[in-house]
């Protein structure tokens, strides 16, 4: 499926009107103002994969989503940060916009845009077909992920699917790349003792033991995803368990 779009050297984001080319998209709560004015109904923006003519990928990281658009615009500045140069050249008589790649010793030519009698350059966007559009509510996710004592993203589906009185759906759950919590990372934080406090400490057989959970194991040994480490600090005396699930690892350590 192919659509018209205008190639835009004014525009600072592209502008696209169908869900279809975006790969993630973020619901725009507040206005955001274009040349139409800050009443356009910009719904979302986020990340957008297009196919060229020629079969050129374009990666846009912040595309917006404009459904009322009446003209897709393809920016310059999104066609420059893929690492391309623009150059405008004449064949027979016509005018053209190329899209330049630049070798170590020479360029060449992978896209060429026809203008319009106004003087507007366009081209036909074609849909990246691997794509599949989700609207990721990270803020009510973060919400949750909070309320429930910062659980995993596995665990967190785990509970929503099996919960009732929320409205919160796995469907809408961001990616975990694009995920951070704060407090989760701080608290994966490896804190080293002073050296001056430990030189002088001697403790005795399973005062102080330390571990480590590691995983997931790839590829997996059975229903056990990860293994814990315990290694006591005196005696150098190690122990490896193998774990089905990070929740486990208490109840093991115990034991």
């Amino acid at each position: 499926m192919e659509d018209i779009c205008i190639v835009d050297s004014a525009a600072t984001n592209t502008i696209l009107s169908q869900t279809k080319y975006f790969h993630t998209t973020m619901k725009n709560a507040g206005s955001i103002t274009t040349i139409a004015g800050s009443d356009s109904c910009i719904i979302g923006s986020g990340k957008a994969m297009i196919i060229l003519p020629m079969g050129t990928q374009l990666e846009i990281k912040e595309a917006l989503l404009y459904p009322e658009s009446t003209r897709t615009r393809l920016s310059f500045r999104d066609i420059r940060a893929n690492g391309f140069h623009l150059e405008t050249a004449e064949e027979d008589g016509k005018e053209y916009l190329y899209i330049i790649k630049y070798g170590e010793y020479d360029k060449a030519v992978i896209e060429k845009f026809p203008s319009l009698e106004t003087g507007l350059y366009f081209t036909e966007l074609v849909v990246y077909t691997s794509l599949k559009t989700v609207f990721r509510h990270s803020e009510l996710f973060s919400l949750w992920h909070c309320r429930l004592g910062h659980p995993g993203l596995r665990m967190m589906r785990h509970i929503i699917n099996n919960s009732q009185g929320h409205n919160m759906n796995v469907k809408h759950f961001p990616n975990q790349e694009d995920f951070v919590c704060h407090a989760c990372a701080t608290g994966k934080l490896i804190v080293r003792l002073s050296p001056l406090k430990v030189k002088n400490e001697i403790p005795t057989f399973l005062e102080r033991i330390q571990g480590d959970i590691c995983g997931p194991i790839q590829p997996l040994l059975g229903p056990f995803q990860y293994f814990m480490v315990l290694i006591d600090a005196s005696s150098k005396w190690l122990h490896v368990c193998l774990l089905s699930t990070r929740n486990h690892a208490f109840a093991k350590l115990i034991s």
